[in-house]
């Protein structure tokens, strides 16, 4: 049987900050199917390596193929073009707007009649995206200012499970 060809590859990666160095030679080598865990210590590079995954960050060096495609990711539209999805360890929610709200963030809602959002499907759709990860306890049109920040995590996840991504990335 051939081997099959990585999801994604990034090997040599390097990046230093004011002549500090973050990562040196980082690799990572994910095939399809694959869940991994990046653990180290407070400035090992972990949430560096992401940052320039996502595009974020610039690598001083790195070669990152994506189905054995080389590829180039210096912004966050092109990760995402790639099909590569973030969840990074700082909040990008708004707490005084619903969940369901929340949830569609950046995507077009739902409408009637091509001019009014449609409130009644936009939370359908929310609560779809809780019901896949099982989360039962939270409501689509509650505000999310009066969640806790765990469950205001999981409406993020819901939210980037959404799209059809080839890799979720959390931080």
């Amino acid at each position: 049987m051939a081997p099959s060809v990585p999801l994604l590859s990034a090997t040599s990666v390097t990046k230093a900050y004011a002549g500090v160095p973050a990562l040196s030679g980082a690799s990572l080598v994910i095939a399809p199917g694959e869940i991994h865990a990046l653990m180290g210590e407070n400035g090992a590079g972990k949430s560096t390596l992401i940052k320039i995954l996502a595009g974020v960050v610039a690598p001083d060096t790195a070669e990152i193929t994506i189905n054995g495609e080389r590829v180039s990711i210096d912004s966050t539209k092109a990760a995402y073009r790639l099909g590569l999805r973030f969840i990074h360890q700082e909040f990008n929610v708004v707490p005084t707007l619903s969940v369901a709200e929340n949830i569609f963030m950046g995507r077009r809602y739902p409408r009637r009649a091509g001019l009014l959002v449609d409130w009644k499907s936009l939370n359908r759709e929310a609560q779809r995206a809780l019901d896949r990860l099982g989360i039962d306890h939270i409501a689509p049109s509650q505000n999310l200012g009066e969640l806790s920040l765990g469950d205001q995590m999981l409406v993020r996840i819901s939210a980037a499970l959404l799209d059809d991504a080839k890799l979720y990335v959390m931080d």
